[in-house]
């Protein structure tokens, strides 16, 4: 009798544990979607529905093709990215890939995504050579 109750008490915790983890499932899916259509570098017409608006005032169609050519030339065709961090904060989610592009083995991208009232918005990103260091301050070598 125990077993059986040690077995059920087992059996209710784990199914409960699974769908608390699941429930960000159907947001990664979509912000998965949303980075692979904006990465592929194609129209922009497809993917304005999901920036956010304040991204929008800066990154213009004409822009957008700029940003893209000019990754192309540095970085070559993008050959894979593999999602490294999901982190949740209340007011927005961040995807760290790393990725893999024809000129450069080891990229870093950043995706900042906006939660507004339950919508999930591409709200900014970067990309970042993993192993160079930042620019010194100027003001700093002053002193």
């Amino acid at each position: 009798m125990k077993k059986k109750f040690i077995m059920l008490l087992m059996t209710v915790m784990l199914s409960f544990s699974a769908v608390c983890f699941a429930s960000y499932g159907s947001d990664l899916d979509a912000e998965t979607k949303m980075v692979d259509q904006f990465f592929a570098g194609g129209d922009y017409k497809k993917i304005v529905n999901f920036l956010d608006p304040e991204l929008t005032k800066e990154l213009t169609a004409e822009r957008y093709k700029t940003v893209f050519e000019d990754m192309n030339n540095g970085l070559g065709k993008m050959i894979r990215k593999d999602l490294r961090v999901y982190q949740i904060f209340p007011d927005g989610h961040i995807l760290r890939y790393e990725a893999k592009f024809e000129k450069k083995p080891e990229i870093e991208i950043d995706v900042v995504f906006k939660n507004a009232n339950g919508k999930l918005t591409f709200g900014d990103f970067r990309i970042i050579e993993p192993n160079t260091q930042a620019p010194a301050d100027n003001n700093a070598a002053k002193k």
